[in-house]
């Protein structure tokens, strides 16, 4: 919520829930996870390796001497090896000693279990499709169908503006017709401003239809593959008009585009995680037209790819628009040709444009290109693109070859660092004409496959992972507990200083990138919550010195179980690659003592809200205002000095608790007595908020803490809180 003295971003979201307690499914034998760690302390990495001949065949019978891997362009040591072929038994070839043998004999003895038959998981995503796109992806869906065997589970789901799913993984092969049947005779939503575009552009000033092309880059001259630009007989009026609708429509189109690339690259790394549950290889075959990765989408589109990757997830992309009639290339060139022609302005007329937005452009542009797009997705993952073609059977037949034969390469990292860092992976097979395919890399973290990783957090979480922990930036942060049935729910903050963030110049605008992540372990240091949020401030350069004097506040609302926990916060300011990082342990109390009491809030300013903005779920929302706890921002010194407490009790049947207020310096009570609440309401709870005038008691600079005893019932509960007082000649 924008203020004339603060920026405070305040995002209500929730937080990616990890389940708890719950055991591990059965793991199919001859894949263990991917980063799984070995005896000896090291990552183990596994590759998932396809090999085929010249003519497509799987090539069979290689060697662990046959394979060279590379990380990072340093060759790596090949240790368990292990030639996987379903439904027979897998042959082992061999393994490295210097690999930890405790892993190696593990992931052996998985590939020898006589259960290496056992579930394969396949999901089948259609993209939003046009009719005819979705006839060719509803024959070539049926045609999957020939190559399933038992023990292939497969999902049918539809991307479209939010993730449907048609049918869950099932190994009926009656249910899975019927979901393709279902998923191909559904309306999906359409994106057709490139369509109206070009038809404005092609109609004269009676609205009729002109031969030609009439984008500016084509020739007035027609020639072989073209029949020209038309002459335009238009006035001046009815170009300046077309202009301004040409503009309108364009500005349409690349909105479109966005939302378009947003809605299909979310879906897709819903589907990814879902199976990112589930060890060893997942494939996922994925019917489009085109994938739209503009520039804003871009970053989502490598969340995809290094989730999949991380999880072992191969994707297999369809360009279901078959067999082209008009190659996309004459549209594609066009476009850069048009950039070259404003290229050459910019050098010509003086203009100030950017030939580095050109470059994006022309960046954008390519990715434009289905088969771009859809490469992308495919090769980066250890899968490959099918397109121009409407016989998709044999297409199937490849990726089901895929499925039942490859090779498993395991091997621990010589650079071990778990720094959150993507790391490149190449593996060839240099004595041997064949084609070799493998996910490209992956994201050195040892997290758990169920929490999402996003590329942008990466900087973040490797900061997590050092010891000493990094303190470039001001981090200051709270897990404030508010309890409520069988789990409680958590108010994460998270705060820096605008002034601590680098803010840099770009033309007349000021721009800032940093990105906060944060994320919940349990006692066991297991991570069971994580969110982050990439933020992007810009505006003129004049408001500046305004947008700097301001905090930034990180917000979500988890829920958790009772237990005990430590919130961990990494600030990473990516134009000065300096971060900062903040520990914080807290406690989700059960229910012994029969009643509830939240944390001891103490809160550094209150806003009123309007009626449709307040949320009743949100703990800090009380009445007409909402609460900004104070995260250890400094009191200053002054015989009037106040604190503004707020309190949240429950369970309050058969009347209120008596409440002990102590304020300590030191350890040692400086002031107490009783603090009044109200009675509590007909659901037996109290919701308190009371300014504590404590100005004689704290007159001196120092560290303090509030503590409050609750007794009920013989029974008491403690909640305290600490806050600094400085002087205040030192503000």
């Amino acid at each position: 919520m924008p203020r004339s003295s603060a920026i405070a971003l305040f995002l209500l979201l929730s937080i990616a829930a990890v389940p708890s307690g719950q055991q591990p499914p059965p793991q199919p034998p001859a894949a263990p996870p991917t980063n799984q760690t070995f005896g000896s302390g090291a990552t183990a990495v596994v590759i998932d390796v396809v090999v085929r001949d010249d003519k497509g065949r799987p090539v069979t019978g290689l060697r662990q001497e046959d394979f060279t891997l590379f990380e990072d362009d340093v060759q790596q040591r090949v240790g368990a090896f292990v030639e996987v072929a379903h439904p027979e038994r897998a042959a082992v070839r061999g393994r490295n000693q210097n690999v930890s043998s405790t892993a190696a004999e593990r992931l052996i003895a998985e590939a020898q279990n006589p259960a290496a038959t056992g579930p394969r998981f396949l999901a089948i995503v259609f993209d939003r499709l046009s009719n005819e796109a979705r006839s060719i992806a509803y024959k070539g869906a049926l045609a999957s169908l020939e190559t399933l065997r038992e023990g292939d589970f497969v999902g049918i789901f539809l991307a479209d503006r939010s993730l449907v799913t048609i049918q869950a993984y099932t190994n009926d092969r009656a249910r899975i017709e019927a979901g393709i049947h279902d998923v191909a005779t559904r309306a999906t939503t359409r994106f057709d401003g490139l369509g109206k575009v070009e038809d404005l552009r092609n109609r004269d000033n009676r609205g009729g239809l002109k031969a030609g092309d009439a984008d500016p880059s084509v020739p007035v001259v027609a020639s072989a593959e073209s029949e020209g630009r038309p002459v335009d007989g238009r006035t001046i009026l009815e170009r300046e008009i077309l202009t301004i609708m040409n503009a309108t429509n364009n500005s349409w189109e690349l909105n479109q585009r966005d939302y378009q690339g947003y809605a299909t690259t979310n879906a897709l790394l819903a589907v990814v995680n879902g199976l990112g549950v589930l060890p060893g290889r997942k494939s996922i075959i994925f019917f489009a037209e085109a994938l739209a990765i503009p520039d804003a989408v871009l970053p989502h589109f490598r969340n995809v790819v290094a989730a999949a990757n991380r999880a072992n997830v191969s994707a297999y992309t369809i360009d279901s628009a078959g067999l082209r009639a008009h190659s996309g290339d004459a549209t594609i060139g066009r476009e850069v040709r048009a950039m070259g022609a404003a290229g050459l302005a910019v050098s010509s007329d003086g203009g100030n444009r950017s030939s580095v937005a050109i470059l994006e452009r022309n960046e954008d542009v390519l990715r434009k290109d289905p088969r771009t797009s859809l490469t992308l997705l495919a090769e980066q993952t250890g899968g490959f693109l099918v397109e121009n073609t409407n016989d998709l059977a044999n297409a199937f037949r490849r990726v089901d070859a895929d499925r039942r034969f490859y090779y498993l390469l395991t091997y621990a990292p010589t650079n071990a660092t778990l720094d959150s860092a993507w790391r490149n992976v190449v593996v060839t097979v240099p004595n041997r004409k064949v084609t070799v395919r493998a996910r490209t890399g992956y994201v050195a973290t040892a997290g758990r496959a169920t929490v999402p990783l996003l590329t942008y957090e990466n900087e973040g979480l490797a900061a997590l992972a050092r010891t000493p922990a990094p303190a470039d930036l001001p981090v200051r942060s709270a897990a404030l507990v508010f309890p409520g049935g069988s789990e409680a729910l958590v108010a994460v903050l998270a705060a820096t200083d605008g002034t601590a963030i680098e803010f840099q110049r770009s033309g007349d605008q000021f721009r800032a990138e940093f990105n906060v992540v944060a994320r919940i372990l349990d006692a066991k240091g297991v991570v069971v919550r994580k969110a982050s949020q990439p933020y992007r401030l810009t505006g003129p350069l004049a408001e500046t010195d305004r947008a700097r004097a301001g905090d930034i506040l990180f917000f979500r609302q988890p829920t958790l179980e009772p237990g005990t926990y430590t919130l961990e916060v990494a600030v990473h300011d990516a134009l000065a690659s300096r971060v900062g990082v903040r520990r914080t342990a807290f406690t989700v109390p059960d229910r012994s003592v029969g009643f509830e009491v939240s944390s001891l809030v103490l809160v550094r300013r209150a806003e009123p809200v309007k009626p449709e903005e307040r949320q009743p779920g949100n703990p800090l929302f009380v009445g007409d205002v909402v609460l900004y706890p104070n995260l250890g921002e400094k009191l200053w010194a002054s015989s009037t000095l106040a604190l503004t407490c707020f309190l949240s009790l429950s369970g309050l049947a058969g009347g209120s608790p008596e409440v002990k207020m102590e304020l300590l310096a030191n350890g040692a009570t400086v002031a107490q007595g009783p603090l009044p609440l109200p009675p509590p309401d007909a659901s037996g709870r109290i919701r308190y908020v009371g300014e504590l005038s404590i100005g004689a008691a704290a007159a001196t600079p120092g560290d303090y803490m509030l503590r409050l005893t609750v007794t009920k019932d013989g029974r008491s509960v403690v909640r305290e809180a600490t806050f600094t007082v400085a002087a205040s000649d030192a503000r």
